[in-house]
């Protein structure tokens, strides 16, 4: 048997911002992908940041409300994602184990890993694709 790789796994393409970008425009992504993390990405690719859905809620004033104060959504034209994302994020490349990433996700309570190739974003590899390997393989036994 094959050894299961990152790349076998990944999401790709990434959704990502600029470090420029305004925090309003990450929830706006965010919400339309049904998606918990953003890479920050510089034009030629290069991984910058992370910026997580709990990095936006700990942001926002009001987040534990559960709503946003109209000044806060006009604050969100402003602050840029720079301002807000995770730097030095722990990456993987996509010839890393799968089972390998599986534990960075776990030993961390990460809930993703951006996957990289020369400095460049590649990938994404989450819990979620995980679920996904195990309910694809769950279902078929015989794979």
């Amino acid at each position: 048997m094959t050894q299961l790789l990152v790349r076998d796994l990944m999401t790709q393409p990434v959704k990502t911002v600029g470090p420029t970008s305004p925090l309003r425009e990450v929830i706006q992504l965010m919400e339309a992908s049904h998606i918990r993390h953003v890479a920050v990405v510089e034009d030629s690719g290069r991984l910058l940041g992370l910026i997580s859905h709990r990095d936006v809620l700990r942001s926002q004033e009001g987040s534990l409300s559960g709503a946003l104060s109209t000044e806060q959504a006009h604050m969100n034209r402003w602050i840029e994602a720079r301002w807000v994302m995770t730097k030095d994020v722990r990456t993987v490349y996509p010839d890393t184990p799968a089972l390998e990433a599986a534990l960075i996700l776990r030993s961390h309570a990460y809930g993703c890993v951006p996957v990289v190739e020369d400095g460049r974003l590649v990938g994404m590899i989450s819990d979620s694709d995980f679920v996904d390997y195990a309910i694809q393989t769950l279902s078929d036994p015989g794979r």
